[in-house]
């Protein structure tokens, strides 16, 4: 087991692991750099990125439409929105302090609210009125020291909830609990002094006992490690395991089936730069792997060689006949997060970078016991031939019913009209294997995450998600039927605020 040093060790070696690259379309790497004020100026749509200056104080929503009675709870989300501070500008969008969003969602009616994540970083810019800490992607004059990863922690990537409390998550440091009614930071999340500074992934996954399984990543002196542990619901790091990695690839999610646990090692490699973002280079030579671990026992790895490619979220994953099949969003290359993060600080123009198409990665699995072989050295397991099933549809952001494990259900995501001149999008999709759907928002409209809301029957739910309309300047909510998205949406809310657009969310 790791101690506690080599955590923060590993940590301020990263000087930050990552931070989100969710993507929009093929022209989103145009608001990746945010130094390029006069470019952001000249579209109605950089209002999407200007930041948020304070809270948001609650606000009753202007409803329509049909809102179920059996629709009750919170809507929330997590992004970065504090982007200025003494007139200097963040030059990478993922560096905003976090702020979590609340939609209060109740007998047809929906309010808003939100407030920043008081963060030791936030805290401490607060007081001194200006930014003291240098992040993933900007250097700030003067700075000071970083002495471990949450002194630079945002807190800016996702929400979920967590025994009553709120989680706020970045990449590297530790979660920040927030109060799901106030919204206001009950302190720094602690899984006892030993994992201090734990790296915890913005994607943690259910393990179906009331835990989660979760993943952090670091590079040290050259060196590669996957650092894979599970949380009890005794809310105890109960189980840990540290692989090795055949490249050092940037990860930001990861997908379980019903008996294993599956990582995408993408040919975007950690190697040297003047910031972590800018140390990230395409090596397509590296090509890719699929890692797929067994749950019952972390040592049981199998190793899948691919063609190169880049990734950052995943779909479903399921088991049948020895057969392992996993969704995925999938990139030809790195564009999207390297055009941007190489030329931060040149404003220099880039080509667009290419889209994810949403495809299905199928492979034979080992048997347990030829695992079992492997490990003590008795057997040479030589890599399974994967299929790549393409289902030419651009779409990032998958989600699904989590309630169905043994069979592919339908896929919701989102993606881009080739002629929607900024890129970002516009377009909610659903893959299914008897189909595909899609609903077109219209000009103006930039939409985010959908979040999938079971129903009380299984196989049957809802889609919610939020949107920015930059030419009304509002934000809003709008509320589909799964079965047939295609209709358009069946209640909406909106106001007259400018949300900062930003990337994951939870239903409580």
């Amino acid at each position: 087991m790791l101690s506690r040093r080599t955590f923060i060790g590993s940590s301020l070696a990263l000087m930050a692991s990552s931070v989100t690259a969710s993507v929009w379309g093929a022209s989103a790497d145009s608001v990746l750099s945010l130094a390029h004020d006069n470019h952001l100026t000249k579209q109605k749509w950089a209002m999407a990125f200007e930041g948020a200056m304070s809270d948001f104080a609650p606000l009753q929503m202007e409803t329509s439409g049909f809102w179920p009675s059996d629709l009750t709870g919170f809507l929330y989300r997590n992004g970065p929105s504090k982007m200025n501070r003494a007139g200097m500008r963040y030059q990478h969008w993922f560096d905003g302090d976090g702020m979590v969003q609340q939609f209060d969602i109740a007998h047809g009616k929906v309010s808003h609210k939100g407030k920043f994540i008081q963060t030791k970083k936030f805290k401490a810019e607060e007081k001194a009125g200006k930014f003291r800490y240098r992040t993933a992607g900007t250097i700030i004059p003067d700075a000071l020291p970083i002495r471990n990863n949450d002194d630079m922690n945002v807190a800016n990537t996702s929400v979920i909830p967590w025994r009553g409390e709120l989680l706020a998550l970045w990449e590297a440091g530790s979660p920040y609990r927030i109060d799901p009614n106030s919204l206001d930071t009950l302190g720094v999340k602690s899984f006892g002094d030993k994992f201090k500074q734990l790296p915890f992934s913005a994607h943690p996954l259910p393990d179906g006992q009331g835990g989660m399984w979760n993943f952090g990543s670091w590079f040290v002196g050259g060196d590669s490690s996957l650092l894979m542990y599970q949380v009890s619901k005794e809310d105890e790091i109960s189980r840990i395991e540290v692989i090795t990695l055949p490249q050092a690839s940037y990860m930001h999610a990861f997908a379980q089936s019903r008996n294993k646990l599956i990582f995408y090692i993408s040919s975007c490699v950690y190697e040297e730069g003047q910031t972590y973002i800018d140390a990230f280079k395409w090596r397509p030579e590296l090509g890719a792997k699929l890692l797929i671990i067994d749950k019952a026992d972390f040592k049981l790895q199998q190793w899948v060689d691919l063609p190169a490619g880049f990734a950052f979220h995943f779909g479903q994953a399921v088991e049948h006949d020895n057969q392992l099949e996993v969704q995925i969003s999938l990139y030809p290359d790195a564009g999207i997060l390297l055009d941007g993060m190489t030329q931060l600080l040149t404003g220099k123009e880039r080509d667009a970078s290419t889209n994810a198409e949403f495809v299905t990665i199928s492979v034979e699995l080992e048997s347990h016991e030829r695992l079992a072989k492997q490990l003590t050295n008795q057997l040479v397991l030589a890599s399974k031939v994967a299929k790549l099933i393409r289902s030419n549809i651009e779409m990032e952001f998958p989600q699904f019913d989590t309630r169905i494990s043994d069979s592919m259900s339908s896929v919701f995501g989102v993606g881009a009209r080739i002629n929607n001149a900024t890129g970002l999008s516009d377009t909610l999709h659903c893959v299914t294997t008897t189909g595909n759907q899609s609903y077109y928002f219209g000009d103006n409209k930039i939409i985010e995450e959908p979040l999938y809301i079971p129903a009380k029957e299984v196989g049957e739910g809802y889609i919610l998600m939020t949107w920015l309309d930059y030419e009304s300047k509002q934000s809003g909510l709008s509320l589909f039927d799964s079965a047939d998205i295609a209709k358009g949406p069946i209640a909406e809310a909106k106001m007259a605020r400018i949300l900062p657009l930003g990337f994951h969310g939870c239903f409580v």
